[in-house]
């Protein structure tokens, strides 16, 4: 577990400072774990070869958008996939159905938020 209580501010969270808060193949690296009024997730995920977010869609209130940065990564959203590569980006309505995958044989990192924050 966590300590989610409010800190005193600070713009800087280094590496040691973001709690993996992923599980099994997919790290999940929360920057601002502890920023007071938290408004957004904010993560470095990284996810092993063949790791996804599970059989099931995942659906939530807010939005999510973020950029990969090494690797690729299958995104399906409201029943499309696309396959995006490093430099490649997704934004959209968190509601909709949608499931991450990595099928390939690297990892792959990303930098993704979402709102209101779920961590």
């Amino acid at each position: 577990t966590f300590d989610l209580a409010p800190q005193a501010p600070t713009p800087f969270y280094p590496k040691a400072c973001q709690p993996n808060v992923g599980r099994e193949q997919i790290s999940f690296f929360l920057v601002g774990l502890n920023h007071p009024n938290r408004n957004l997730t904010l993560l470095r995920e990284i996810f092993a070869p063949g790791a996804n977010t599970g059989p099931d869609m995942l659906s939530h209130d807010g939005q999510e958008g973020g950029v990969i940065v090494r690797g690729s990564i299958e995104l399906t959203v409201n029943g499309e996939t696309q396959r995006l590569e490093a430099g490649d980006g997704y934004y959209f309505d968190s509601r909709l159905p949608h499931r991450f995958s990595n099928p390939s044989h690297e990892p792959c990192e990303l930098i993704s938020a979402n709102t209101p924050p779920s961590v």
